[in-house]
């Protein structure tokens, strides 16, 4: 007697088609918005050291001053009016924002990102912007904080679009068989 032997896989029918549909759904959704997506941007950074014009002070807590003088700009970097004057004044294109962060001590990182790629000249004009926020502190506070050794850099940032639909298909395979592993566990 000749018994027909069951696919295995048939018992497992209805959660492949879900995770079928989920993939297709997640691609069909990164589709829609994959221009919002692979859309290139620009990364304007501002490679910069803070100092403190000194005399003969110690320059061990001039450094240190100057140190957490950085992290006071970066703290700059987050108010809300910042960018808002900032674009303002160096107009800067539409959609512009600007993020800091301190590399090593008392160097700083500023990254214009813009939608478009801007000039040389508008890059100095928010580094002259930063320099004018520092030199207001130093007004109000009796202190001598510069911008030093400064370097400029500008890259286009752009993802393909096969980087996103990677992207859309392996989460769509963790959420499908996060949704499996909790209606296995829970509902079933």
């Amino acid at each position: 007697m000749f018994f027909k032997k069951k696919n295995p896989l048939t018992k497992y029918k209805k959660e492949f088609i879900f995770l079928i549909a989920l993939i297709i759904i997640g691609q069909v959704i990164f589709g829609l918005i994959s221009s919002k997506f692979t859309t290139p941007h620009w990364e304007n950074r501002i490679y910069a050291t803070t100092g403190v014009m000194h005399d003969t002070s110690d320059l061990h807590r001039l450094n240190e001053a100057a140190h957490y003088f950085g992290q006071t700009m970066i703290g700059w970097t987050k108010f809300p009016n910042f960018m808002k004057d900032l674009t303002t004044l160096t107009e800067l294109p539409e959609g512009s924002s600007i993020n800091a962060h301190i590399q090593e001590r008392q160097n700083i990182i500023f990254t214009v990102y813009t939608p478009e790629p801007i000039t040389m000249d508008k890059l100095l004009d928010v580094k002259d912007y930063i320099q004018y926020k520092m030199d207001e502190y130093n007004s109000v506070n009796r202190t001598l904080f510069v911008l030093s050794s400064l370097d400029y850099e500008q890259a286009e940032v752009k993802k393909t679009y096969q980087f996103g639909a990677m992207t859309a298909l392996i989460a769509s395979i963790i959420i499908g068989l996060g949704a499996l592993f909790i209606r296995r566990e829970f509902f079933v």
